[in-house]
């Protein structure tokens, strides 16, 4: 009888550990995800808008209500809310492109677009805005000239300054073709140049080179970003992956990863999104503070993504817009008294350096930050109950798990 109990005991227990490895096997790279991220020691928000620079004049107006809005908060260290500012630098000059059929462009030191780059470098000077670089364009400019469709020829040759919202969804990607669907990837030469000539722009209209560029439509390929690297570009912002193309119905897809923030490749540095603040679209404060508290839970910085539309296109949307935004950096500096504001560029640096006054390094601070992104994952979460492995993790966790030492008075600041 007893040799039956420890055979009986014997193959359940190879029953459970064929099933934990299977788990282990199949999730492996939600785990290796959860692992390879680095662990902050304090709450971070970063606030990051895209689409702006040359367009419509009304963002002038907006640009100035979000810096009054940003200029009323400060942190701990006595630093405002910064909102890291995607610029697009050109826009499609309209009637010389129906005059001669070639594409020209209206830039965004163009006299007509005076006030809007004004109302830029001045929330740069008031310490509420950091810039980086969208793209020349939101579009790449042959895609257009060879498309047949008539909305889009018309949005081509009207008089600027263009609104890049109101183009089809797959020609707003910058770094393929999508002229046709799906769409094919540029030549690396013309990249190259392309990539060259808007970071040229940049400098001459910023006054300094770019630091770091966010990839519209977040469609890109491997050959820009050596261009990128080349061209003296240091990080990338990500949504944690990387398409490739527009799929045969225009949208994203090849998509390439997954990438965790302080990843690198040919001498960038990736960061990747966390979630959404568009009140537009009913990612309100609310919604961005339910983020914000997820990410402080697994040591992971907020990154949260926003677009110019939410301000622009409205007066009552920017109203909304404006008093959200308001009401998101009192509740998270409410809610977590020890958040500190940066840009993007800010915690890029940081991400590289590997700081240990901001980023955690022993394993034993890490574990309970690494279990709380386990316990976020969904599926692999349902697997690790059913298969016990959570609750074992657990009492792994309270056994090993230690709580992260805070920052030496004065620093992340």
């Amino acid at each position: 009888m007893s040799w039956s109990w420890n055979l009986l005991a014997a193959g359940v227990m190879l029953v459970w550990g064929a099933a934990v490895a299977a788990v282990l096997l199949a999730c492996r790279g939600a785990i290796g995800r959860a692992c390879r991220a680095p662990v902050f020691r304090r709450p971070i928000l970063v606030l990051e808008s895209d689409d702006w620079g040359a367009g419509p004049l009304s963002q002038a107006q907006a640009l100035q209500q979000i810096a009054a809005i940003l200029a009323r908060h400060r942190d701990g260290a006595g630093r405002h809310p910064v909102m890291s500012l995607a610029l697009v630098l050109a826009v499609p000059d309209g009637p010389t492109i129906a005059a001669g059929g070639a594409y020209r462009r209206v830039e965004l030191d163009a006299p007509p677009l005076a006030s809007i780059l004004a109302a830029l470098k001045d929330g740069l000077a008031r310490h509420v805005f950091s810039l980086q670089l969208h793209g020349h364009e939101h579009f790449w400019p042959p895609a257009l000239v060879a498309s047949t469709d008539p909305a889009v020829v018309g949005w081509l040759r009207r008089a600027p300054p263009a609104v890049t919202e109101q183009l089809p969804s797959h020609l707003q990607s910058r770094w393929v073709d999508a002229s046709r669907l799906p769409s094919a990837p540029l030549p690396a030469a013309e990249v190259r140049s392309a990539v060259d000539a808007e970071v040229a722009a940049y400098r001459r209209i910023v006054g300094e080179p770019p630091a770091v560029v966010v990839p519209p439509t977040f469609v890109w390929t491997r050959d820009v970003e050596r261009a990128w690297a080349a061209a003296g570009i240091e990080f990338v912002v990500t949504p944690g992956w990387r398409s490739t193309q527009r799929n045969a119905k225009g949208l994203p897809d090849g998509d390439e990863g997954p990438i965790v923030n302080g990843d690198r490749a040919d001498g960038l540095t990736y960061l990747v999104r966390t979630d959404y603040f568009e009140p537009a679209r009913g990612r309100d404060a609310a919604y961005a503070l339910h983020a914000l508290s997820k990410a402080v839970a697994e040591g992971q910085p907020c990154i949260l993504e926003n677009h110019r539309d939410n301000f622009i296109l409205d007066a009552e949307q920017c109203r909304r817009s404006l008093e959200e935004l308001d009401a998101l950096c009192a509740a998270a500096l409410r809610q977590h008294p020890e958040l500190r504001f940066l840009s993007t560029v800010e915690l890029g640096r940081i991400l590289r350096s590997g700081d240990p006054q901001w980023i955690v390094q022993s394993w034993r601070e890490r574990l309970p930050f690494f279990w709380q992104r386990l316990h976020h994952s969904g599926r692999l979460w349902k697997l690790m109950r059913l298969t016990g492995l959570a609750a074992l993790g657990t009492v792994l966790v309270a056994t090993f798990g230690r709580q992260a030492a805070a920052p030496t008075a004065g620093t992340a600041s």
